[in-house]
């Protein structure tokens, strides 16, 4: 069965709850961190992934050689 996702507000933000937010909205703002334990938990970031490998080519033509290249 499915659960319900749980709606967040302003008072579960660890910037309201530490009387650091001086914003009176309606809903969360873009700076809204959760408190959990009393400390503020940091967003994800996204991970960091390698390009994948390219092929590479070389700025000399086959068969020529560069000036100053011996």
């Amino acid at each position: 069965m499915a659960q319900k996702a749980r709606c967040v507000t302003c008072n579960d933000c660890y910037f309201r709850k530490t009387s650091l937010c001086a914003l009176d909205l309606m809903e969360p703002c873009p700076t809204f961190r959760p408190a959990l334990k009393g400390e503020m938990v940091a967003p994800r970031q996204a991970r960091l992934v390698e390009p994948p490998e390219t092929t590479r080519t070389t700025w000399r033509a086959p068969g020529r050689i560069a000036a100053g290249v011996v």
